[in-house]
């Protein structure tokens, strides 16, 4: 019997000094950007459908982990992540301000039964956060219609910010812009 107090003893002990230096509790965030409140009318039977797929990221990019460039070398956050892979977040930021600028459509990103009108695939050739506080992003989409409707509209933009990266708000903060002005961008007011 006194060997199993013991070892719940050493249990205890153990877990008491790992939580002590587990450090600063890990934060999540996502991308957020100034939230718009609008009630959307319902929509038109025959509303337009325009389907946002998936942000393409480079694969190193496309995880959870807040990442900052010094030099050649990639920091990951040791205080903060992603809740969800950052191409799921922009993905999301896109359709949201999408939606709000066609309230006469279906902006989304979810399955349809349906082939959809309209598709954008977005590709994001690169997204670079440094250490000095420079953020730069390049990427292209395309708005591709449903077969026989129209052409193919492409476009690309690069993006160049500067702002603070002391802690991994300030990190957030630079992508969140930098996808708020992709999305900017991407102009839907035309499709029908």
């Amino acid at each position: 019997m006194k060997g199993a107090g013991q070892r719940l003893g050493m249990i205890a002990l153990i877990a008491t000094t790992l939580s002590a230096c587990a450090g600063p509790s890990l934060k999540l965030y996502t991308l957020t950007g100034a939230r718009e409140s609008i009630d959307p009318p319902p929509l038109p039977r025959n509303a337009t459908v325009i389907l946002v797929d998936r942000v393409r990221l480079p694969q190193y990019l496309d995880t959870q982990d807040i990442l900052i460039r010094r030099g050649n070398l990639l920091d990951r956050s040791q205080t903060g992540r992603w809740v969800s892979r950052l191409s799921v977040s922009a993905t999301d930021l896109l359709t949201a301000r999408l939606a709000t600028r066609r309230l006469d459509a279906l902006v989304t990103d979810g399955a349809q039964t349906a082939v959809p009108d309209y598709e954008i695939r977005v590709h994001v050739g690169e997204l670079d956060v440094t250490s000095a506080g420079e953020a730069v992003m390049e990427a292209d989409w395309q708005i591709i219609p449903r077969a026989g409707i129209k052409y193919v509209v492409r476009d690309r933009i690069r993006i160049a910010l500067h702002g603070s990266v002391r802690n991994d708000e300030g990190v957030v903060k630079l992508e969140d812009r930098l996808f708020e002005r992709l999305a900017a961008s991407i102009s839907i007011s035309g499709l029908r």
